[in-house]
């Protein structure tokens, strides 16, 4: 019995025979494809080469990491659904097709795998005789056991025919495993067009060779492609003879581990629920650890909100079985581990990722903990005022999506708060409410439909690019060694089209034969610099990108034209070049001294490098206190001082890593790379440019550190000028300082400690006289109050009361008058405050607190809440709140009234 590694590997094998080049699985992250938020098929890293560009080869084959989300409610309940999967695949760009496609797929499934041929069955398109002949009388497949199937279940895209989208598309054909009519409906005519469970489909071969018109017609494509895909979790459950994909080795591990973690909390879950939460979970944390080691940080946006999800829905169904505290995150070894042979990284990085979910479920448990109670109280609101929803919500969602109030709160809380829609539906019954699943479903949509739009996903499979524009042409980069040159216009690029010509005060994209300007690229920016030409021609280059291998000068023209063909002297700003130059090395002693102090954990997680400063992210569980911070910069400055030479050399990718270079993270690398190297300190790929020797960069300077994910840290630094000048500016700052509390620099610190003290101890002391003389204050205040239909309405200003002061005062005002509404603010505060209470009397009558608060703080731009008999509110202006409060009497007067 194979298992899934093996299997695998047998694939690429026998495609590397029929003369395809294996390709290395995509990032789960799609680099340059805006049509997909991850990738989702085998098929995405190869879009360009379908389009027609050509490259160094025009067969290949891939295992592809791949993740959908479509049928999440069916994740653990179906044997063979995941989010995560691996799809092998092999694909032709205009070389081979139907004939070689369908012999190998058979030669591999029936010679290779040794599956029985008459355990297979095919499925071609209604309208591929030519497919269909293939399939009966060279591969010689029994006329019964292969079935025609329509658009939706055998063209790609399905149903591209009649629905489009217009672009590359084609007929499938479908290999069928069947396991028995035992397991089947026993119908006679049954056949894979059954919705029954006999059939496990394991290979998908589609034949592009039309491309769709606006029209609806298909036209034929002059180069004609093969993509295929053959889900590995499939063939492996078909290979090892068992009829759910959880109970082959991909998951077997993973389930056992996870039953053993419940064993040791006293948790031994059911039959039940080890038959579909259990697998889901499985599923949920293997998509989570890969798309983390990914670089897919949980977040409330776009892919970190579904990473977020998953891992949600996962400790939903722990607590379900009696689970109290994070474990997913213990699941993370024995993943990293099932999947060590194809994708090494994990294991390497298995710790860091753990801490990732681990925070992310302490997270979720303390919202778990916290929320249920305010959910319990919100859907108690509602239930007694409709209104207490708020307008902006029931415009949005119950008027706009057309669900219940009930619905619309149970969304909110559970987006907003992360509070599981099982709570809100318990906490709505307590009080005759109804929550409704495909109600809460249209609000997610409406709210993925406006994501959706915020994120720019593209509709087009094949969008047009600027690569299409350029297929062909190439630019020679000269930048390492020289900052000038003369050379050719190749091309020129306005918006997405191909034009002639520029002139004067248009911003226009110019691509060169040769340049020196270097193209943004590994989180370096792209240079700047100026042309000059013929008949006065001058134009600044106000940016430098890379598509392929053309190199594309974002410029402004500023005198004469600039045409097609014409020579252009190129300079670059040797000053800017030089000072990103300083930074991007200094990035590189960074991520050295980081490792050296923190551990080998550490790994660069994105970087950006200008000549203003440099910015370092990197994987870190927790911030790191100012000593370690010191120590890092100490170790920098160190190696800088040292005056150590740096070198590049070009050399096979296999080689670098075997010298132990450290990649890129994100970047996509060839077969030779670039590697840089700093004496015994630093060793990476980079194709950037950097300084000759470290000395070159003078001085290097933290500016801050930072979270800027769940395990991700930020730090950003200067260096040589820009380090020396934040250095005296920070020397500034003490001197004025030390000048302004009469001390010297040296004894700065204490004479602060000092003063701090004493401001503490007047404060302390000022809270006593207040406590003291609170009774006396309420009568002041009361003095002033306004009687409004038997009502006192008390409103004053407390200046710097803290809220805690104005609600002793605004208890001592209730027990000296009754009935009361009383009305107290604090705008010298550090945060403006605001406070309303009421006289339980007032309460009985139906007057509620949160609303007057919540009116009176809009008029000051803030919001409030709270309880019926006491509400409290915060407002960003303090001129404004005094104004609110000017309004005050006359929002509490139409309150009573009502």
């Amino acid at each position: 019995m194979l298992n899934s590694n093996q299997i695998r590997k047998k694939f690429l094998e026998f495609f590397a025979s029929k003369g395809h080049t294996i390709i290395d699985s995509d990032s789960l992250v799609p680099q340059n494809d805006p049509s997909v938020l991850f990738t989702s098929a085998g098929m995405n890293q190869f879009k360009e080469q379908f389009m027609g560009k050509i490259t160094g080869y025009r067969r290949a084959s891939s295992c592809q990491k791949c993740l959908r989300t479509a049928d999440l409610v069916n994740v653990g309940k179906s044997p063979t659904h995941h989010t995560f999967f691996e799809m092998l695949g092999n694909f032709s760009f205009g070389d081979y097709f139907k004939a070689e496609a369908i012999r190998w797929a058979w030669e591999f499934i029936t010679g290779v795998l040794k599956l029985p041929p008459e355990k297979l069955w095919i499925s071609v398109h209604t309208s591929d005789q030519e497919a269909y002949e293939i399939w009966l009388n060279t591969v010689g497949i029994p006329a019964d056991r292969i079935v025609r199937l329509g658009d939706r279940d055998n063209f790609w895209p399905a149903n591209a025919p009649t629905d489009g989208p217009n672009g590359p598309c084609g007929p499938c054909s479908e290999i069928f495993y069947d396991w028995g009519k035992e397991y089947g409906c026993q119908k006679p005519e049954c056949s894979p067009a059954c919705d029954c469970k006999r059939f496990s489909e394991i290979w998908n071969l589609v034949f592009t060779q039309y491309d769709r018109q606006s029209d609806g017609r298909l036209a034929a494509l002059p180069s004609k492609n093969i993509d295929t895909g053959m889900g590995l979790e499939r063939i492996t459950s078909v290979m090892q003879n068992v009829r759910e994909n959880y109970a082959t080795d991909l998951f077997i591990p993973i389930l056992e581990s996870l039953k053993s973690e419940l064993a040791k909390t006293g948790i031994v879950p059911p039959a039940a629920w080890m038959a579909s939460p259990a697998k889901a979970i499985a599923d949920h944390i293997r998509a989570a650890v890969v798309s983390i080691g990914d670089g897919v940080i949980p977040s409330n946006e776009t892919r970190g909100y579904v990473i977020r999800k998953l891992i949600r829905r996962s400790i939903i169904h722990l607590k379900n079985v009696g689970g109290a505290h994070p474990l997913c995150y213990k699941l993370v070894y024995t993943i990293a581990e099932t999947l060590q042979e194809p994708y090494p990284d994990l294991k390497r990085r298995h710790e860091t990722i753990a801490g990732i979910i681990k925070k992310e479920e302490e997270m979720f448990w303390t919202i778990l903990r916290e929320r249920a109670p305010h959910n319990e109280a919100a859907f108690k609101a509602l239930a007694e005022n409709p209104a207490s929803l708020g307008e902006q919500l029931y415009d949005s969602l119950v008027r706009k999506a057309g669900i219940s109030e009930a619905s619309a709160l149970a969304f909110v809380q559970y987006d907003t708060y992360g509070v599981p829609l099982e709570i809100s539906k318990e906490n709505a019954q307590k009080f005759g409410l109804r929550v409704d699943d495909d109600e809460v479903e249209k609000a997610m949509e409406l709210q993925r439909s406006q994501s959706r739009s915020k994120s720019q996903l593209a509709g087009e499979i094949f969008a047009k690019t600027t690569g299409q524009l350029v297929h062909g042409m190439r630019t020679s980069f000269i930048g390492y060694e020289q900052l000038e040159c003369t050379a050719t216009v190749q091309a020129l690029l306005k918006g997405n089209e191909l034009v002639g010509s520029g002139g004067a005060g248009e911003e226009i994209d110019i691509i060169l034969d040769t340049t020196p300007f270097y193209a943004e690229s590994g989180g370096q920016a792209g240079d700047r610099g100026l042309f000059s030409g013929d008949a006065g021609v001058e134009a600044e280059v106000i940016d430098t990108v890379k598509v392929d291998e053309v190199i594309i000068h974002r410029t402004k023209i500023l005198r004469g034209s600039i045409t097609k063909g014409i020579r252009l002297y190129g300079r670059v700003n040797p000053d800017l070049r030089s000072a990103t130059a300083r930074n991007h090395t200094a990035t590189h002693l960074l991520q050295s001294a980081l490792r050296a102090i923190l551990g080998g954990h550490v790994e660069q997680s994105g970087s950006a490098v200008s000549e203003e400063k440099l910015r370092f992210d990197f994987s870190h569980l927790s911030a790191l206190p100012a000593q370690t911070l010191q120590s890092v910069e100490q170790k920098v400055n160190q190696c800088i001082w040292a005056n150590t030479p740096v070198q590049t050399a070009v050399m096979n990718i296999d080689e670098a890593k075997a010298c132990g270079a450290l990649a890129f993270f994100g970047e996509k690398y060839g077969s030779t790379v670039r590697e840089l190297s700093i004496g015994d300190y630093s060793r990476e790929f980079c194709g950037g440019t950097h300084v000759r020797a470290t000395g070159e960069i003078g001085l290097f300077k933290i500016i801050t550190e930072y979270s800027v994910a769940q395990g991700i840290r930020r730090i950003e630094a200067v260096t040589g000028a820009a380090a020396l000048a934040l250095v005296q500016e920070r020397e500034q700052l003490i001197a004025q300082a030390s000048e302004l509390l009469k001390t010297s620099p040296a004894a700065l610190l204490d004479t602060i400690k000092k003063n701090v003290s004493q401001v503490k101890d007047q404060e302390k002391d000022l809270k006593k006289l207040r406590a003291g003389s609170v009774s006396s204050t309420a009568d002041t205040v009361l003095e002033q109050s306004r009687d409004i239909g038997g009502v006192f309405v008390a409103v004053a200003d407390m200046r710097d009361y803290s809220m805690e002061e104005l609600r002793a005062l605004s208890d001592a005002i209730r027990g000296k008058k009754d009935p009361v509404v009383c009305v107290l603010a604090a705008t010298a505060a550090p945060k403006p405050l605001l406070i309303v209470s009421l006289s339980a009397s007032l309460v009985r009558r139906g007057v509620d607190a949160v609303k007057i608060i919540r009116e009176i703080a809009a008029l000051a731009g803030g919001s409030g809440g709270g309880r019926k008999e006491l509400a409290q509110a915060g407002a960003k202006d303090a001129t404004a709140l005094l104004q609110a409060l000017e309004q005050t009497m006359t929002v509490v007067e139409k309150f009573l009234k009502n």
